[in-house]
């Protein structure tokens, strides 16, 4: 007989538990052996027994080891789980017989011909099926027993071909003397155990478990006394049925009971990041009232939470584990199996930036590895580590001396797991990385790494082992991934220790006991969450078989909301929703804080869904609040040149200047596919220098000969740099290249025809005698003029520009203010000057700072023009800069003079807001006056 007992929602659940434990109870030994507790998770099982043995020993008395189970425990017991196939096994048996068998006799299964039945294929639909037992065995079903239930009849021919390849996974599992887990959970519930001497079974607080359960409990209750312990008020009998779960049909109806939180123990968060701050602000205000607890439900919330606390100093603690994801090692494997699986050259240099690979492929030369593995992807662009090797061999890179024995050494250890075991190839990087190194399992950091590695290991041994035995052949690289996405559903235990806080979930909450409680995350996604339907098992059929279904989970869910509120007092539960994820998607408030009577509905949504002028500015991330960029000053006085670009960068915004020319800091694109804006244009400029040089070229006129000419000096020394053939994205920029080339072709052939002959070509002023050189402020001007034209007396300089924005010389040269507004910052106020046309200032130095030099070299009173190349070739023309004048030119002279006192001076702050190519977006967070600290910087 099943018995139950309703405790009410006036005290926390672990405070009842150890009441009804304790009955009768005075003093000296509690003995529990005879007692077998089920409890919904270890956790909950760990805090019991806490709680019973302090209570024991306040009263100078102890308390004899109680049996604590969770239903898992129950139904699946050491003595199943030493015969049953483990889930590599079973997931190895699936592929197995999809490999295997004829799938045109299952087209309901598989209307899909599948032409190449892969090992990655096999896996994901073992998963499929292996995913469909586990929601079938919840209620002790499998595919031939539900084959021939009433509520699949209109697949029952799905569900019969189903049963047949449920029968060869079985006979697969008994080629290897294994079990089926879910047919051993389901003879389990037939036939119980019990550890020997008890006598009664107490259920505590379950509200989650599985219709499974119910049978043990039943066959229990046929020998031993059995009592469901149920944490609800007794007038609610009728929402819970003979174990104790939320019935769905009572939990359904939202105004039954009353509102379990008034609106104003609810907040929304624009983000994970403003959650995070309001559960600081929240902990702030409750902790000095009394012991407060936090729940978090969402995983993007623990890592913003987490981030958050530690800058508080707060010690937290996540019971469930970590999981192996965040730890180094893990990265350190996805690395090597990327490099195994797809020979990535992307892969190889990440491995360059974690110290301990790049000091196992560079030795103590890693550094400088490094700065040349960067090197040679900017300029090579190498798609895969061979590719490196084969560019790296065809045309020796210069400064590579010392990457090439670091890619051959990653070559090695490459070809090494594709030709030994995995095991072997596993232990042998490990003993690379790691065999020279100490270690202490009592440090937290050590404890996480040998776990991690053992367990690797372990699975490993497994992995090789099952292959054979049910007759696999798959690649290095399709076990390596295996063995990762095996260790990916692990845990890594982590010490206690002493903390502040732990961090529950959402199912750990009911036997929680602090008087306060905050939980964050607290969306629809997330509670009750949104069951994904099987393709095979849609929800409306799970509930017709009384399968945990979307109705289960949230009748499960609304009862635990309602028991958290009223076991504590009023304003002592809060509850935190977020309105988007991280991913930018928008996030819906759980509909379980919409309950109660329908007259409180409107103050509800009101509350939940707030408009946007209501919600506070969104929070900055949490990682930006850790620290500040903070540069040293690096003093500019021993400043001798500076290039025309540099001066241009300086007008467009000083501090991204200093970061580029005096820290020598840019970017690095290690997994680099196609040429950059910079790389691009270096192209073009090349095939037109060849032209200027080649003596019968440059006096051409012919449109088809200098096309041709054009295009082949671009595709060749693309395939010399590149490689043969070149990447497919490169490929296509050679190709947009030789269009706009050709078109090109048609200005160069209309300008011979003109007269206008060539004089020079990538003219670099700092090659100029410097007797003639251009020194502005005692600083010499450097730069390379891209074309000096001809035409009878009249001199012309022309700059080539591949650039989309260019759109006329004018306004790519200075911007007009408007006279009405003058809206110019103060700290740019030295770019402007006066125009015929009205104020303006100066946005790019080049052609006018061009013109100035090339006067001292008697190329006086020149024309200036850019030849405009866009990506729209019909557009492609001559454009000369109409107005030019030597009053403008002094103009020019005047504020690159301005320009280089005031780097001498030490100005690099504040910077612009806004400019068109930010090389620093992700450094500076979008914002420099947020992501800098420029006290540093000296003069500011």
């Amino acid at each position: 007989m099943i018995q139950r007992i309703f405790w009410g929602w006036d005290k926390p659940v672990l405070q009842r538990a150890a009441e009804y434990l304790m009955q009768g109870w005075t003093v000296g030994e509690l003995d529990l052996s005879s007692t077998l507790i089920l409890v919904p998770t270890t956790e909950a099982g760990r805090r019991l027994k806490e709680v019973l043995a302090v209570a024991t020993s306040a009263a100078q008395g102890a308390v004899t080891a109680p049996h604590v189970w969770s239903p898992e425990m129950a139904l699946f017991p050491a003595v199943d789980r030493e015969l049953a196939a483990s889930a590599m096994q079973a997931r190895l048996a699936w592929a197995r017989v999809l490999m295997d068998v004829d799938l045109a006799l299952f087209p309901k299964v598989f209307p899909v011909p599948q032409e190449q039945r892969g090992w990655a294929w096999a896996l994901s639909t073992a998963d499929m099926m292996l995913d469909l037992m586990m929601t079938l065995g919840a209620g002790g079903l499998g595919f031939s027993a539900a084959a021939v239930s009433p509520h699949v009849q209109q697949d029952a021919e799905r569900w019969e071909q189903l049963a047949r390849l449920e029968a060869l996974f079985l006979q697969a599992l008994a080629g290897v003397q294994c079990a089926e887990v879910q047919r051993c959970k389901a003879a389990r519930a037939a036939a119980p155990l019990w550890p020997e001497g008890v006598e009664r079974v107490v259920v505590m607080a379950v509200l989650d478990a599985p219709p499974l359960f119910g049978q043990w409990l039943r066959a229990v209750a046929a020998r031993l006394p059995v009592v469901v312990c149920v944490h609800a008020p007794a007038e609610l009998a009728a929402a819970y049925d003979d174990w104790g779960r939320p019935v769905p049909e009572f939990w359904a109806d939202a105004g039954r009971l009353p509102a379990p939180l008034p609106v104003q123990c609810m907040t929304v968060a624009q983000g994970a990041a403003q959650q995070a701050d309001y559960v600081v602000d929240a902990l702030r205000e409750m902790v000095p009232l009394g012991r407060t607890a936090l729940g978090l439900c969402d995983a993007e919330v623990i890592s913003c939470v987490k981030d958050r606390l530690a800058l508080e100093e707060v010690r937290v603690f996540e019971p469930g584990g970590v999981a192996p994801q965040s730890l180094g090692l893990w990265h350190i494997l996805q690395l090597m199996k990327d490099l195994v699986v797809a020979d990535s050259w992307r892969a190889f240099s990440s491995m360059l930036r974690v110290p301990e690979l790049r000091k196992m492929l560079a030795g103590e030369q890693g550094q400088q590895v490094l700065r040349e593995a960067d090197d040679f992807s900017a300029e090579r662009m190498p798609l895969t580590l061979t590719h490196a090797l084969e560019l790296a061999g065809s045309a020796p890179q210069k400064g590579c001396d010392l990457l090439l024995p670091a890619m051959k050494r990653a070559a090695v250890l490459t070809d090494t797991f594709q030709r030994q075991a995995l095991p072997a190839s596993l232990r042998a990087l490990f003993t690379q990385l790691y065999g020279e190194r100490s270690f202490q399992r009592s440090a937290p950091k050590d404890r996480s790494l040998l776990e991690l590695t053992e367990a690797a290991l372990e699975l490993a041994d497994e992995l090789a082992a099952e292959v054979l035995n049910f007759g696999l052949k798959p690649s290095a690289g399709e076990l390596f991934s295996l063995l990762l996405k095996e260790l990916g559903n692990k845990q890594v235990t982590e010490p206690r220790g002493e903390v502040d806080l732990v961090l529950l979930g959402w199912l750990e909450l009911l036997w929680e006991s602090a008087p306060q409680l905050i939980v964050a995350g607290f969306n629809e996604e997330h509670v009750p969450g949104i069951l994904l339907s099987h393709p095979f098992l849609p929800d409306s059929v799970r509930m017709r078989l009384g399968l945990p279904c979307q109705a289960t989970r949230y009748a499960r869910d609304a009862s635990l909301l309602h028991a958290l509120a009223a076991q504590r007092q009023p304003g002592a539960l809060r509850v935190i929703c977020g309105q988007w994820g991280e991913r930018g998607e928008s996030l819906k408030p759980s509909r379980l804080l919409m309950r109660g009577p329908v007259e409180l509905l409107p103050d509800q949504v009101r509350a939940l869904f707030p408009k946007d002028e209501e919600l506070p500015p969104p929070a900055q991330p949490v990682r930006s609040l850790a620290w500040k960029l903070k540069p040293a000053l690096k003093p500019m006085t021993e400043m001798k040149k500076i290039s025309v670009s540099a001066l241009n960068a300086y007008l467009s915004c000083p501090f991204r200047y200093y970061l580029s020319y005096v820290l020598g800091m840019s970017s690095v694109a290690a997994d680099k596919q196609e040429m950059d804006a910079g790389e691009y244009g270096t192209l073009i400029h090349l095939a037109l220098q060849r032209l200027a040089e080649d003596e019968e070229m440059k006096r051409c006129a012919d449109v088809a000969r200098i096309a041709g000419f054009l295009q082949q000096v671009a595709g060749t020394e693309a395939l010399r740099q590149y490689g043969d053939p070149l990447p497919m994205m490169v490929q296509l920029q050679v190709d947009s290249i030789q269009q706009r080339l050709a078109a090109v072709a048609e200005v160069e052939a209309a300008q011979r025809a003109e007269g206008w002959q060539i004089l020079r070509s990538e003219l670099n002023l700092a090659e100029i005698p410097e007797e003639s050189a251009l020194i502005i402020e005692g600083v010499r001007v450097t730069g390379k003029v891209d074309r000096v034209e001809q035409k009878g007396i009249s001199l012309r300089i022309l700059d080539y520009k591949s650039s989309d924005r260019i759109k006329d010389v004018k306004t790519a040269m200075r911007k007009r203010i408007n006279s009405k507004t003058k809206q110019v910052r103060e700290e740019d106020a030295w770019q402007v000057y006066e125009d015929p046309e009205g104020s303006c200032q100066w946005l790019d130095l080049q052609l006018p700072l061009y013109a100035a030099a090339l006067s001292k070299i008697n190329y006086s009173n020149a024309e200036l023009a850019y030849v405009v190349m866009p990506a729209s070739v019909m557009e492609t023309k001559l454009q000369p800069l109409e107005g030019y004048s030597p009053v403008l030119q002094d103009a020019a002279v005047e504020c690159a003079a301005e320009a280089i006192r005031r780097i001498k001076a030490g100005i690099f702050w504040p910077p612009n807001p806004r400019v068109k190519y930010d090389d620093y977006a992700e450094l500076l967070l979008g914002d420099p006056q947020l992501a800098v600290d420029a006290s540093a910087l000296g003069r500011v």
